[in-house]
């Protein structure tokens, strides 16, 4: 971690996960705000340090802060920006994702961008605002960063794969940056620190090593293959594979819907302690036996949700890696209007990354079922994949927790750019 902080503030905040990378990157986060309550809980759980307020920023008054801040950061709610967000808001009488107001939120990340005067700033958003137009016609992405030109900042803009930073999860990301003083936004697909595999055997596990300490990293080269230096900029040399569903989960309990009751032969239905070691690098990292991650006390999180018969019979029917979109069902399987909801019944793939864990996972969890167990992903295993490590615990309903997760930003995602930025702040 670089020795010297850069205050930060993250607007829009959410359970805290830009605010997690960020803090790993070395920066110190001096305020986060958000109006969702139960986001806020879980925020203060894991960040009691820092002074989180539960506030309608739209209406309410920017703070004064007694400090300059260097970055300010967040992620504007995306529903009416993504392709499924507008398909619905379109598809309801008297809707129009155009006019949606969430769609104007990112101005109040200007405002507070206009009044923190920061050195730089970092707006994540979800790919479809790259594509998205105003009520004029206008693409969305230009008129925002023309209105950030306009301020002084150097904008450009990427979408990345949260897989090619370590996260064991394909999720597509906008990401909209600003620099002071004349200086270049970093290249994002510079940090990248994971890839493709080449080969089936670059898909296979990687062990961890328990005949040496651990030695404590300076950046996200501890996911890399040990082969790997880092230049003095602390940009990865060298890319490892991406990590898989099995490297990121497969050492937690396994568990049963229908387990916990009298004389029950099945898995348990809520597992709170460890049952193995890790086994993989990343589930050390998650687990705490990385030096820059605290260990847990307890297991948290882990607990299998209800799925009803039908659920568990097509679950069975999946192998892995395969499945059904939701549309081309017979009636009878029908969950949602399939006029709305494209969503596929998928069992997710052990040897490759997981797909995008979204905000809907707290209605069902049919696009994230367990490569080897006929259920869905417990808020824990969705947080591994969404590179929380075990010690963020999620103190709020388990519907809240799942939203959370699936709203969140990656924290290595975020550590990966928050490392990018400092290099051409001068910070490093």
């Amino acid at each position: 971690m670089p020795s010297e902080s850069l205050a930060a503030i993250d607007l829009f905040c959410g359970a805290g996960g830009i605010s997690t990378g960020l803090q790993w990157a070395g920066y110190d986060i001096c305020w986060a705000t958000d109006i969702d309550e139960a986001a806020t809980e879980t925020y203060r759980k894991n960040h009691p340090s820092v002074d989180c307020t539960t506030a309608d920023i739209t209406t309410s008054e920017l703070p004064e802060l007694d400090q300059s801040i260097d970055l300010v950061a967040g992620g504007p709610p995306c529903p009416p920006f993504s392709i499924v967000g507008r398909t619905m808001l379109d598809s309801l009488e008297g809707r129009d994702s155009t006019t949606d107001s969430r769609t104007q939120l990112w101005k109040r990340f200007r405002d507070a961008v206009d009044k923190y005067q920061p050195r730089a700033f970092l707006m994540e958003n979800v790919q479809g605002m790259a594509s998205a137009t105003n009520e004029a016609g206008e693409s969305v992405l230009r008129h925002i960063t023309r209105q950030f030109s306009d301020l002084g900042y150097s904008v450009d803009h990427w979408v990345v794969d949260a897989a090619d930073f370590g996260v064991p999860q394909h999720r597509q990301r906008l990401f909209i940056i600003g620099i002071r003083e004349d200086t270049r936004p970093p290249r994002l697909m510079e940090w990248r620190t994971h890839r493709e595999p080449n080969s089936p055997e670059e898909r296979q596990a990687r062990l961890a090593s328990h005949s040496k300490p651990a030695q404590k990293q300076e950046t996200l080269d501890r996911f890399l293959d040990e082969t790997a230096e880092a230049e003095t900029s602390g940009k990865p040399q060298s890319r490892a594979p991406w990590v898989t569903v099995a490297e990121a989960i497969a050492d937690l309990p396994p568990l049963s819907p229908a387990g916990n009751r009298a004389a029950d032969p099945h898995p348990p239905a809520v597992a709170e302690e460890y049952e193995l070691p890790p086994v993989t690098k990343y589930q050390a990292w998650a687990r705490g036996e990385d030096p820059d991650i605290d260990e847990p006390d307890q297991l948290y999180n882990h607990e299998a949700r209800y799925h009803n018969l039908s659920d568990l019979s097509i679950y069975s029917l999946l192998g892995a890696g395969t499945g059904w979109r939701i549309g081309d069902l017979q009636d009878e399987l029908q969950p949602y209007r399939d006029d709305v909801f494209q969503d596929n019944y998928t069992k997710q793939q052990a040897d490759r990354p997981s797909s995008t864990i979204p905000a809907h996972i707290h209605k069902d969890g049919h696009m994230h079922i367990h490569p080897h167990e006929a259920r869905s992903f417990t808020v824990r295993e969705a947080a591994r994949i969404q590179s929380f490590p075990d010690r963020f615990i999620f103190p709020v309903s388990r519907t809240a927790a799942y939203r959370q997760v699936g709203n969140a930003v990656p924290p290595l995602f975020a550590e990966s750019i928050g490392l990018a930025l400092r290099s051409v702040l001068g910070d490093q």
